[in-house]
């Protein structure tokens, strides 16, 4: 693999005041990719050929000479189109993005299993019922919907397991959840480390964004999403991921998998 150019002054995060500056330079590393000098010359004398889909073919050898394929995900055209290329490959993106990280952004082990929570709030816009229903991605999903599938999942899992809240949100906008019990609140990380840890939950119950998905899908977490909220399906197994109302009853093989990552010990 050739390494990125992690080093790339950002002005947004600042004028917008994020705690995260996106300073990728400080979170990653080339861990075993070619960088430096070495990257610099390769680019510059290798023959390049662009795979925009499927696999490199036979016939692109480059006999002899060194060959550079790049490869151009579809992420920034069609999220639904690209995540396929992805699916069941899990356990690989996440070992690769975990070597590349520094180890002191990595997430430790929490001391027993828990239910992760990720509602993103800061850059996101409120938006009626109507509007979220109709699968409009990116906005802020009611808070009370959180705390309510918590006690349901609690209730049909047969257990008050732990909770960990993850959010740019603020304690006042967060409330609801934060009054249920056993619920505790991450902060002051970078997105990272929460998108490594998200996936450690026994379960996901997710926001409608990106972030949420991956960091469910890299650690093959089970997923819980508001109606129309899914965005992809991240799994082939159609269990691991559903849609739930406010105060519906969640699938028995839903909870079934969840139960078995407790059982597990996964956290």
């Amino acid at each position: 693999m050739i390494a990125p150019v992690w080093f790339t002054p950002r002005i947004g995060p600042y004028l917008r005041g994020e705690l995260d500056k996106r300073a990728y330079h400080r979170l990653f590393r080339p861990a075993g990719d070619l960088a430096g000098m070495k990257r610099a010359w390769l680019l510059a004398t290798a023959r390049t050929v662009d795979v925009h889909e499927g696999r490199p073919t036979p016939g692109m050898a480059a006999h002899g000479r060194p060959l550079v394929v790049r490869f151009f995900n579809a992420l920034a055209d069609n999220e639904k189109k690209s995540f396929d290329q992805v699916v069941g490959y899990e356990a690989l993106l996440r070992e690769r993005l975990e070597a590349m990280t520094r180890p002191r952004f990595r997430p430790q082990p929490h001391a027993g299993p828990f239910i992760a929570i990720h509602v993103r709030a800061g850059d996101f816009s409120a938006a009626d019922d109507a509007a979220i229903l109709g699968g409009r991605n990116n906005v802020r999903l009611p808070v009370d919907w959180y705390a309510d599938r918590l006690r349901a999942l609690r209730a049909a899992i047969g257990e008050t397991v732990p909770a960990v809240l993850f959010s740019d949100g603020r304690d006042e906008e967060l409330r609801p959840i934060l009054a249920e019990p056993g619920v505790r609140r991450i902060r002051g990380r970078q997105s990272v480390t929460d998108l490594l840890d998200i996936g450690r939950g026994s379960a996901v119950i997710s926001s409608g964004s990106g972030f949420s998905l991956w960091g469910a899908f890299l650690g093959g977490a089970p997923r819980l999403c508001h109606p129309a909220q899914m965005i992809v399906r991240a799994y082939s197994d159609s269990a691991m991921e559903v849609e739930s109302a406010f105060g519906g009853s969640l699938p028995e093989p839903f909870v079934d998998r969840v139960r078995a990552r407790i059982a597990a010990g996964i956290c």
